[in-house]
């Protein structure tokens, strides 16, 4: 039988970039003509591979079972993740990369079947499976119809790509075939909240209250009967579009299930508009005025003072957590942001909205699905840097060290390498930032990190871990355009 492709790259299908350091407006002027120069780099510190993702994702998804089909190194990320499905590795050696590795896919699914009682594996193949080409397909076809239940092939390489959100891609060509072929009657009140982070989820949903929805939250903590319910959804919902836009767009084209393309509530303003689009998407009664009551708690004002609810957000303070104004950012610090490309782009505007200025703008990739969000960022904040890479934190020191910025916010990892760097840092997952709570939460954060600059400062008195003469460089130093 023809060994299928995996899943195609974010390359190819999105022309996606993985390395760049300059203005943006050059790269969006690639994007609008519909091809991109790769850029590559002659040296890479580390980086996540499509493997790592898939894990990611697969790991969320409650009840499952996962097998790692590869040498023992490829279940690592697994190993601190705290998975919500059940995993074991293959284990492979060098005998058996050379001699073939037949019946050990079969035995690891079975020992896993009877031990856990899953409702679905994944039998995930590596890169070493990749370059040996051992083909586990037929293995995994002959043991869906023995076992009773979905077995799916989930191919990386870890190689034909640089851009490890396509192995978020192929976890979600298998979770969509985890979805019943035929479904029964649309539930006009029920919708998907499509998220990797089930604490993102949670955060958005909390959002939707006041609709009366019945939302059901997947992959992230989903089993088998949330998977059920998925096809009967009125529409889905991405919260995590850079991990799971090709689940609710594999959802929209296979089973019927709209799937609503709007910004990320990450700010007020943009928190309104979502709650009004998915209210406006199920035909709401009142859905003009939902997005206004759910900005803040229900019992507090929307804006602090007099003036009505359409004053404009970049002068007062959100609200805070608990119940009292959350103070803004002191006016005219410069921020520098380290997130996923749609949550980077969303909280920029939160920065400007809290009285910040953004210095510049570090994310994993970018593609043509963030296009639309690419241009509004250069009419909001011209002349400002994009520096696209994941895993290469001399490059950012090296950023950082040159730009000066007053306060730093990222992911936690790249947070604590901001803050030995003498930059106070706030350390954020992207589900932090969502809703009300999220803008309240950043800039309370934010002055934390600034009056306690005492602490960044006693770190950075640390040696540095990269020589003089690698920070002398520039940061794109190791950026080269492709040669074909």
């Amino acid at each position: 039988m023809a060994r299928r492709p995996g899943p195609v790259t974010r390359e190819r299908r999105l022309q996606a970039v993985s390395a760049y350091l300059d203005k943006p407006d050059a790269l969006a002027a690639e994007f609008a003509a519909g091809e991109t120069t790769q850029r590559i780099r002659t040296f890479s510190q580390a980086a996540p591979d499509d493997l790592v993702a898939a894990l990611d994702l697969l790991g969320r998804v409650k009840g499952a079972a996962i097998v790692v089909h590869g040498p023992r190194g490829c279940a690592a990320a697994l190993v601190g993740a705290a998975p919500l499905a059940h995993w074991a590795v293959t284990g492979l050696d060098q005998r058996d990369t050379i001699m073939g590795s037949e019946g050990v896919v079969e035995r690891a699914v079975l020992a896993l079947v009877r031990r856990h009682k899953p409702w679905a594996v994944f039998v995930v193949t590596t890169p070493v499976v990749a370059i040996n080409s051992d083909d586990a397909r037929d293995t995994v076809l002959s043991l869906t119809d023995e076992l009773g239940i979905p077995v799916q092939l989930v191919r990386t390489d870890g190689f034909k790509s640089r851009v490890a959100a396509t192995g978020f891609d192929a976890a979600c060509l298998a979770l969509l075939n985890l979805v019943p072929a035929v479904a029964e009657a649309t539930q006009d009140d029920l919708v998907n909240l499509v998220a990797r982070d089930a604490a993102g989820a949670r955060a958005a949903a909390e959002l939707l209250a006041d609709l009366g929805l019945d939302v059901n939250v997947l992959p992230a903590g989903a089993d088998a009967e949330g998977f059920a319910r998925s096809a009967r959804a009125r529409l889905s919902i991405c919260i995590d579009p850079d991990a799971t836009t090709a689940f609710a767009a594999g959802m929209e084209a296979a089973h019927g299930v709209p799937n609503l393309r709007a910004s990320l509530p990450i700010g007020l303003a943009a928190t309104r508009r979502w709650v009004d689009s998915v209210a406006a998407a199920v035909r709401r009664p009142d859905s003009g005025s939902l997005g206004e009551t759910r900005v803040a708690p229900p019992h507090q004002p929307v804006i602090p003072g007099e003036g009505p609810p359409s004053t404009p957000l970049s002068q007062p303070a959100p609200q805070g957590v608990d119940g009292a104004p959350a103070p803004g950012m002191t006016d005219g610090i410069r921020v520098h942001l380290a997130l996923p490309p749609d949550v980077a782009f969303a909280a920029a505007d939160l920065v400007t909205e809290l009285g910040g200025t953004v210095a510049g703008l570090s994310v994993t990739h970018v593609d043509s699905s963030h296009s639309e969000a690419l241009g509004a960022f250069i009419r909001s904040h011209p002349g400002v840097t994009l520096h696209v890479a994941a895993g290469q934190p001399f490059e950012l020191v090296n950023l950082l060290a040159k730009q000066h910025p007053d306060l730093f916010v990222g992911t936690p990892e790249l947070a604590a390498l901001a803050a030995t760097a003498g930059i106070p840092a706030v350390g954020l997952t992207s589900a932090a930032l969502i809703g009300w709570r999220g803008a309240a939460r950043l800039a309370e954060r934010a002055q934390a990190a600034l009056r306690n600059s005492a602490f960044v400062r006693r770190l950075s008195a640390a040696p540095s871990p990269y020589a003089a003469g690698w920070l002398r460089r520039s940061a794109d130093w190791h950026v080269k355009q492709e040669v074909r």
